[in-house]
This record gives structure tokens, C-alpha cells and sequence, in this order.
């Protein structure tokens, strides 16, 4: 087992470009901007409290609220509602159902039977005092083997116990009664002052039918959610290959890089290949048959606190020649330019024209017109593809306990999976595109006409050089098995990034039957990058009781 050291990342969006160059030998700028320091939550002056009434405007739901039990729309209140007029006594039930229900949902099988066992116990106990009060006042309204309850010989309080207890749990699961039992007609002369029992008897039932209706409806609902969760498993780290360790690919073999013409071409220290940032996921029922997940797809969004987000920097503008020395803006910088272009066409009027001039004229500035219709179009555009490329959500309206985040999607090479079978090995480019690359890299990745800088390309410079703060991955597909619709969620923090590794692989062909299979155990398996470079890892001491609990 190792652990990283772990660092921020060191970056901001001014533009000074030779700052992140001299960044991978200074020691000091490596440490990135410190987060944003805890701070203490200070009561605040509210003036007002404002609240949307609930009181319902008919009779039940008057009687309910004076009752202060239920309101109108209580039924789907949040847990940890202030409103009064849902509480009981100082106890929210509403609320406290609606929080049991969500614990189920988040907890294993065994810790929500095990719930389910204390509550059954629970209620039939509460139940079995109340049992025993009413059988001390009218001792004939309860039938035991022939006797009144607690009148028979050689009775105690532990024979009376058990006797309650007996009719309160056979009364809560109506299974039946047997020698215990409610008095009837035939077995007692005074049935009449009988009614509290009978009562008690059948909101017991009542109260048992309901409960073992919620515990079969919160076992359905984890069955239904664990046959929509994908059976696969996500690789617990996340690495970047950079310098020769993309050039290599993957593999200890050589391998030829493609330059950006997509010609061999050997390895030049000024074109060095973009870092590659991979993850991947296993399918656990790859030697299942029917344990493919169809037409899979993936989504990946990079959470980014705006106060080490990089600007969204374009890609550098092609001048595309056409008729005239016109050229296609390629970003909305652009677009004024060109606007130009065209409203600096000024035609001399004030010169005698004759109907052919004239008629070229009106020609010429009615094509003008549409030109400039298609730049505003063009420009409207352009603004909304920029505005694609992040999100900002803003939580803390002061600005002083949390900043603003950023959520951007991230492009990988593989988002969709047509038969994920095995192994589906997700890598994302860190180029000047790149949501998590800070501005500075990205303006020196354009200065070098795509490739990765030179005077970056060390494990320290790589990680200074990604801000990122959460990877969140979201996988949806539908099952092969039963064709339901499956998904799986994985959350990935900055300390799961690691730079300069590779993962083993995980497929191997079985000497006996000859197909090939997937190796679960080594999906966090990692070696080092070939031609080295990989960043530090603290060697943990093995215990010797802990390798035995793990065998």
C-alpha cells in the first residue's frame, strides 16, 4: 500500500506565462494558492422569517392542525422541518418516517433487518405492557388455557409477562391465536366490559398489517435499486502519463508516436505529446452470460473552485482565405473585426451614378445587409458554444465561506460503449481545451503549436500545471441480462490524481478453458510510467495482522 503527498494545485488565470515555467524549479510556487481557510458561522441579524402558510381551508385539515399532528401538505415536508403544525408532543413522525425511509436506501440489507427485527420487537413489547395493564383492571376479558388472566394458580409476574407478551405478538403478525386469547361470549359472562381489549386487539392488527406492508415495500425498493445499479467497478485512482510515457502508450512495448499530422516521426524534445489523464472500469459480470451492458455512456463533469478555475482560452484563430482577403472568425474576439470589415465599405453617393451603378449599388449593399445578418448570427453562436464549456453555481451568497464552483464537462475519446463486455479504459487530453488545465499551461500549449512545453514536463510541473478539485462520472446503459436500465456513479478528488503511472493490465487468458477474463484484484493495480518520472508515494509498513484479516 502506498499514499501520495499530496499538494494543491498552482495555478491562476493571469498571463504571465513564464510564471508556470518557473514554477517547475521553484519549490515555493508548487504549493498553489491555499484554500479558502475555515470560517466560523456567525449568527446572523435576520429581520424577517418569511414562510408560506399551510393551513389548510377545510374541516379535517383545521382538526388536524388544532389536533397539531398533520398539516395540509405535510406528506412530503422535508425531514427536518420547522413547521408546528406537523409535530406531536415535541415529535415529528412525518418527519421521522421520511428520514427512516432515506436510511434504508443509503444502508446494507443486514443494518435495515436488523431495524426491522427492533422494531417488530419494539411494538409487540409496547403492546404486551399495555396487555398486562388491561388484564390487571378486567382479568375475564383475557382467556389463558381456560383461565382469566392472572387469576389461575400458581401464576407470577413472569407467567403474566409471557401471557401478554404471547397475545400481542400472535395479535401484531395474525398468525392466529391459540390458548391465549380475547374473551368471547362462551368463555366469559362479561364480555361487555370487554370493548378496551377488543379495541386494543385490532389496532394491534392494524398497526402489524401496516408495518409488515413497509417493510415489504423498503425490501422491494433496495431490490429494484440494486437491479438499476451497473454491476461494474470503478478504478480507485486515477493516473496521467506524460513526456515518453504517452509516446510508449500503454504498454512496456515501443511504440511509435503519431505527430499532429499523424506521421511517425521520432521523439523530439520540442513536440512532446500531450498528458493523457485514464481511468478505468471493470465489468463484474464479464464471465457472466448476459452480463453486458448495452449502448453505454458516460458523463464527466470536473468540479472547479472559480478561485483556481483557468480561463477558457480558444484556440488560435485560422485565417482561412477567401474571395476578397476574407477570413471565418473562429472565436467571438473575432467577430467585431470582421463586423468591420464590411461598415468600412463606404460608397461615394455624391457622384453622378448612372441606373447600371446605381442598381450594382442597391446589389452590393443588399449583400452587404445579409453579410452582416450571418456575423450576428455567427457571433450568437460562438457566445453559446463558449458558454457550454463551464457552469458556475454560486452557494454561499457572502462569498467568504465557499466560493463559486465551476462545473465543466470533460471530452474523453471513448464516451459511448456499444457492448461493454471487460475493461473500458476512459482517457481524457489535457490540451488547450481542457476544463482542468490551468490558463497559463494552456497559453503555452498554444505557443507551442499544440505540444506539450518542454520546461513542463516533469511530474511537479504536471500537477501544478492541473487544477481540479472532484471528477464526477456518472455511467447509464441498459442491461443485457433483463434489459432494464443500469447506472453507476463515481466520485473522483484531486488526491486520487496520480502523475507519471500506468495501469497494469487486467485481462489474462485461462490456461484451462482458453478464454479470456478480467483480473478484478489488480483494477488499482499501477506501475510507473516508461522512462520514469512518476511522482512520490510514502511506502506504508506492512502489519502483520492486517495481511492476516486481509488472507
Amino acid at each position: 500500500a502506498a499514499t501520495k503527498t499530496f499538494a494543491t494545485p498552482a495555478c491562476d488565470d493571469t498571463n504571465d506565462v513564464e510564471a508556470l515555467e518557473n514554477s517547475s524549479s521553484d519549490e515555493e510556487s508548487r504549493k498553489g494558492h491555499p484554500r479558502p481557510a475555515p470560517i466560523i458561522r456567525l449568527e446572523t441579524e435576520t429581520q424577517y422569517r418569511l414562510s408560506a402558510d399551510s393551513n389548510g381551508n377545510t374541516f379535517l385539515d383545521r382538526l388536524s392542525g388544532i389536533i397539531g399532528i398533520s398539516t395540509s401538505d405535510g406528506i412530503y415536508e422535508n425531514a427536518n422541518s420547522n413547521n408546528d403544525g406537523c409535530h406531536c408532543c415535541g415529535f415529528a413522525p412525518n418527519g421521522f418516517i421520511i428520514s427512516y425511509l432515506h436510511w434504508t436506501f443509503r444502508s446494507s440489507f443486514l443494518a435495515v433487518f436488523t431495524s426491522f427485527s427492533i422494531g417488530f420487537f419494539g411494538l409487540t413489547l409496547l403492546f404486551t405492557c399495555i396487555f398486562m395493564s388491561a388484564g390487571y383492571e378486567q382479568p375475564k376479558c383475557i382467556s389463558v388455557n381456560g383461565e382469566n388472566f392472572s387469576e389461575y394458580e400458581g401464576r407470577s409476574i413472569y407467567k403474566d409477562f409471557g401471557d401478554a407478551y404471547s397475545l400481542s405478538w400472535t395479535t401484531f403478525s395474525t398468525v392466529g391465536y391459540g390458548l391465549i386469547f380475547p374473551a368471547t361470549s362462551s368463555t366469559s359472562n362479561e364480555v361487555g366490559k370487554c370493548g378496551g381489549v377488543f379495541v386494543l386487539c385490532v389496532f394491534e392488527a392494524f398497526v402489524g398489517v401496516l408495518f409488515s406492508s413497509l417493510c415489504g415495500a423498503i425490501v422491494y425498493s433496495k431490490v429494484a435499486r440494486l437491479r438499476s445499479h451497473a454491476q461494474v467497478v470503478f478504478s480507485d485512482a486515477v493516473v496521467v502519463r506524460y513526456g515518453k510515457g504517452v509516446m510508449t502508450g500503454n504498454e512496456d512495448g515501443p511504440t511509435n508516436y503519431l505527430n499532429q499530422q499523424g506521421n511517425d516521426r521520432d521523439e523530439d524534445e520540442n513536440e512532446l505529446p500531450l498528458p493523457i489523464l485514464e481511468f478505468r472500469i471493470a465489468n463484474l459480470l464479464s464471465n457472466a452470460i448476459g452480463g453486458e451492458i448495452m449502448d453505454c455512456s458516460m458523463n464527466i463533469v470536473a468540479s472547479i473552485d472559480e478561485t483556481l478555475a483557468g480561463i477558457i482560452v480558444h484556440k488560435p484563430a485560422t485565417r482561412t482565405r477567401k474571395r476578397r482577403g476574407r477570413f471565418r472568425p473562429t472565436t467571438p474576439a473575432q467577430i467585431p473585426k470582421l463586423r468591420q470589415l464590411y461598415e468600412d465599405e463606404v460608397y461615394d453617393s455624391e457622384k453622378p451614378l448612372s441606373k447600371a451603378s446605381k442598381a450594382m449599388l442597391e446589389k452590393k449593399k443588399k449583400i452587404q445587409s445579409e453579410k452582416l445578418h450571418k456575423i450576428e448570427n455567427l457571433a450568437v453562436d460562438l457566445r453559446k458554444n463558449a458558454a457550454k464549456q463551464h457552469k458556475a453555481f454560486e452557494e454561499d451568497l457572502s462569498g467568504n465561506i465557499a466560493p463559486r464552483r465551476i462545473f465543466a464537462k470533460l471530452e474523453v475519446e471513448t464516451p459511448d460503449h456499444p457492448f461493454f463486455k471487460r475493461v473500458w479504459t476512459v482517457r481524457h487530453t489535457l490540451d488547450a481545451e481542457s476544463p482542468i488545465l490551468c490558463g497559463k499551461a494552456k497559453k503555452m500549449v498554444q505557443l507551442n503549436n499544440g505540444y506539450w512545453p518542454k520546461a513542463l514536463n516533469d511530474y511537479e510541473a504536471v500537477t501544478a500545471s492541473i487544477n481540479l478539485d472532484q471528477l464526477l462520472v456518472s455511467l447509464s446503459g441498459t442491461s443485457n441480462a433483463d434489459a432494464n436500465s443500469v447506472y453507476a456513479q463515481k466520485v473522483y478528488d484531486y488526491r486520487d490524481v496520480n502523475i507519471g503511472y500506468r495501469f497494469v493490465n487486467m485481462l489474462y487468458r485461462d490456461e484451462t478453458s482458453g478464454n479470456m477474463e478480467v483480473d478484478i484484484k489488480v483494477i488499482n493495480d499501477v506501475v510507473e510510467q516508461v522512462g520514469g518520472g512518476g511522482e512520490p508515494f510514502h511506502i506504508k509498513e506492512p502489519h502483520p495482522l492486517s495481511d492476516i484479516l486481509v488472507l
